[in-house]
């Protein structure tokens, strides 16, 4: 049976929601329902006959070719895309944060001491 008469293979109300599925590629043709549980089985073998499919980097040539004259110009220019003088206001933004943290635990700490202060003198 052609899968084009067998409805949209997408459609769970075409299988009965079983998890049926069809496709067909230009190397292998699946006209029989595929099962959910042999997916993975099926894609094993399919890649296994695409090696073309897998990567390698790109050829030897193409890395020959490439201008690198000019990398250190660009990350030099990266490493100046913020301002120095921003970078200096966060420092000293971070600076001061943490100074406000000390003063804020060294209060959190005084007013712990007052609470036990105040039960000790009821």
């Amino acid at each position: 049976q052609d899968a084009s008469e067998e409805g949209d293979p997408a459609d769970p109300s075409e299988d009965g929601g079983m998890g049926v599925c069809l496709f067909r590629t230009d190397e292998l043709r699946y006209d029989a329902p595929i099962q959910v549980d042999n997916i993975l089985k099926i894609l094993r073998e399919f890649l296994q006959h695409f090696d073309k499919l897998r990567d390698d980097g790109p050829p030897k040539e193409i890395l020959d070719i490439r201008d690198n004259s000019k990398d250190a110009e660009y990350w030099e220019a990266m490493s100046r895309v913020i301002p120095e003088r921003t970078l200096k206001l966060w420092d000293a933004l971070g600076a001061a944060l943490l100074e406000y943290h000390k003063v804020l635990t060294r209060r959190a700490e005084l007013l712990s001491e007052a609470t036990t202060l105040q039960k000790q003198n009821s």
